[in-house]
């Protein structure tokens, strides 16, 4: 009989240490769910790349290529001061709209005028496709009616008069 309660003991005790197990899980969760969350700041990449650096050299901020951009410099340390204090990189992209207008973007507005820029471009391909697709067409007509118009078939020499062939044999002889 005592052999028989050791085996129940172990699986007894398994059966609890999985309920310990599933409470502490539960406990974890419990507490990560109510921890704070940590607020993260986006980083400074996230409004240098959709701004133009106003240098000159006309490079995307984030990779101007001057060492000590006296514009670019300020700038990336202005946008970082204004990410930090909670600013969305939205709102910071609009006050420099504001300051120094649409030029300072590093692509256009999908809005407006602007949608000009946007569109033109699949525009004109399917318009010069559209157009090398016509003339193809057309020169290949053209091609096949000209071919078709100039194909000389020789006349039999039974059609030609007696003088012509005539000529023909003289001037044969004369060549050998």
């Amino acid at each position: 009989m005592k052999s028989e309660r050791r085996l129940q003991l172990p699986v007894h005790r398994i059966g609890r240490a999985r309920v310990l197990v599933l409470l502490g899980i539960m406990w974890c969760l419990a507490v990560l769910a109510t921890a704070p969350a940590a607020v993260a700041v986006p980083p400074v990449g996230s409004v240098s790349d959709r701004l133009i650096c106003l240098c000159g050299c006309n490079s995307v901020l984030s990779v101007c290529p001057h060492p000590n951009c006296e514009w670019g410099i300020p700038a990336k340390q202005d946008i970082e001061q204004q990410l930090g204090a909670g600013k969305t990189p939205d709102a910071i992209i609009a006050q420099y709209v504001s300051k120094y207008g649409e030029q300072v973007l590093a692509a256009p507005t999908k809005r407006g005028f602007n949608m000009v820029v946007w569109v033109l471009p699949f525009l004109m391909l399917v318009i010069g496709g559209a157009a090398i697709y016509y003339l193809a067409r057309t020169w290949a007509k053209r091609r096949a009616e000209s071919e078709a118009e100039t194909i000389v078939v020789p006349a039999s020499v039974e059609d030609h008069p007696d003088e012509i062939v005539r000529r023909m044999e003289d001037e044969l002889k004369k060549f050998d």
